[in-house]
């Protein structure tokens, strides 16, 4: 099935369809966001184990768990400090944190729901954790994504993951340094905190080309 989050079926949709009671979530992301958590909160409370591998962990900075441009209007309108803090409360319970090591580049993501009583479903491709990922925000940014229910498929794509979260080369536990982000979110902070966070999401592509205006000219 064919998930382009526009007019072919959204990820989000298809996900929230094939939780149950008791189903066990992995998932290999480049992003992850308090509005992607925020998108699925009420699935992902149903789930009796989650396990979230990050393969972009080192650029998971404050801003990048806010969200990108396009998801902007939920910062604006949604209460960041509750939803950091309750983000944090979920991942400290029956879910286990990890980075990839040299995953940086890896373009796929992958969802999979392991259902003991119900058929297994899998999303593979471009979405991310994020609402924007999730069909929840649309995005011009073309996106495509396979929904799976083919049983020999979801267990190959559940054995490749298993590989590489089992494997001390390949991932590394990070969930108290999440949290720790999460934690300093939920925090009063100065009331400029995300005035600031935000100006620089809207203008860290002027503020790049700058830089790599004088990383050229200083090589002249």
């Amino acid at each position: 099935m064919l998930l382009d989050n526009k007019n072919s079926g959204h990820v989000g949709k298809e996900l929230k369809s094939h939780v149950f009671e008791g189903s066990k979530l992995s998932v290999l992301s480049s992003l992850f966001t308090i509005y992607g958590y925020l998108s699925l909160k009420k699935e992902l409370s149903k789930l009796s184990n989650v396990r979230l591998l990050l393969s972009d962990w080192r650029h998971q900075n404050l801003q990048a768990l806010i969200g990108a441009d396009n998801e902007l209007r939920l910062t604006n309108q949604l209460d960041q400090k509750r939803i950091a803090k309750e983000c944090a409360k979920w991942l400290s319970g029956k879910v286990e944190v990890k980075a990839g090591i040299n995953l940086q580049q890896a373009s796929q993501n992958i969802f999979h729901l392991d259902n003991s009583e119900h058929p297994d479903f899998a999303v593979h491709g471009s979405a991310t954790f994020t609402p924007t990922g999730l069909g929840e925000v649309r995005s011009d940014a073309l996106q495509m994504n396979t929904g799976i229910t083919d049983h020999e498929t979801t267990q190959q794509l559940s054995s490749w993951f298993d590989s590489i979260w089992s494997d001390d080369a390949s991932a590394k536990v990070i969930k108290k340094e999440l949290i720790e982000k999460l934690d300093y979110m939920a925090e009063d902070q100065p009331a400029n905190f995300v005035y600031f966070l935000t100006l620089y999401n809207i203008f860290k592509d002027f503020l790049a080309d700058i830089q790599n205006k004088i990383t050229l000219q200083t090589t002249l």
